[in-house]
């Protein structure tokens, strides 16, 4: 899988966290993304040691696919209120060592929100991740910086924004990128034609660097470009279409990356969105 792009999907980890990589396997997904803990809630059970026992022999068994997580919903460590801020770093802190306990490559990071906008917001994130970093100096799990939509005080929807975390941090090499195209269509990169495509990369390796992209998120989009709406499609049935998606797949920038789906339904549609996927991967045409 080194000299391809690897295709997955965001699974299901009840019954047991091991338990993702057997759903993984029915849906023919190459990596893996997961939530470790339930999303929408501050308190996490403890990771107990015979979960973690499974967890891991069921990866040692499949040792070239890629694991990601997603942190939960409710962190903010650019929050206006102190609280909800050290709450979430501390929650932030937390999840990086489950990751690191368990093995994850990567965690999947929102930059949050404020109401004062980049300016204010973006400076105070930053400076909660410098916090997150040295509070979990011995882990070996990265923070990956996700792009985002944009809605109402939301922040990471410009490329200028995870630059300024970087730059802030002074390059850290846990931090990293994960790119969501349905995301980048939302905040109004358009990378449905050749030039388009590249002129973005060009400007991601000028602000950010290539080396710093980590994950791919493949979601198609409901709403239209530069809609600052964060509503996922099914691949190839949303605004942005086939083009941008074959042209990540067929990258070889990208060889090895995982690239996990978000797609809607699930339960009946993942399989086929992978496939699609799958399909554009293994078409001969230049797009």
């Amino acid at each position: 899988m080194a000299g391809k792009i690897k295709l997955g999907a965001h699974v299901s980890a009840a019954g047991g966290l091991y338990r993702i990589f057997e759903r993984g396997e029915e849906l023919g997904c190459e990596c893996l993304q997961l939530f470790t803990r339930p999303p929408s809630r501050w308190n996490a059970p403890q990771l107990k040691p015979d979960q973690v026992e499974l967890f891991l022999r069921a990866r040692a068994a499949r040792p070239r696919q890629s694991v990601i997580a997603h942190d939960i919903y409710l962190n903010n460590p650019a929050a206006e209120n102190a609280e909800i801020r050290e709450r979430s770093i501390d929650t932030l802190v937390e999840e990086l060592e489950r990751c690191h306990t368990l093995g994850i490559d990567g965690l999947v990071c929102h930059i949050g929100s404020h109401p004062g906008g980049p300016e204010v917001g973006v400076p105070r994130y930053a400076e909660a991740i410098r916090t997150v970093l040295e509070r979990t100096a011995h882990s070996s799990t990265s923070i990956l910086l996700e792009t985002c939509a944009g809605q109402g005080a939301c922040l990471g929807h410009r490329l200028e924004h995870l630059a300024e975390i970087m730059e802030f941090n002074e390059g850290h090499p846990r931090l990293g990128v994960c790119v969501d195209t349905c995301h980048l269509f939302a905040a109004g990169y358009d990378l449905r034609k050749r030039e388009q495509y590249e002129e973005f990369w060009r400007e991601f390796d000028s602000l950010i660097g290539l080396e710093r992209l980590k994950a791919f998120h493949l979601n198609d989009s409901k709403k239209p470009l530069s809609s600052r709406v964060d509503r996922h499609d099914h691949i190839g049935l949303g605004e942005i279409g086939e083009s941008t998606f074959t042209f990540i797949l067929k990258d070889p920038r990208f060889a090895g990356l995982p690239a996990v789906i978000e797609t809607p339904e699930y339960e009946t549609m993942a399989r086929t969105n992978l496939e699609r996927l799958k399909a554009l991967r293994r078409r001969r045409v230049r797009v």
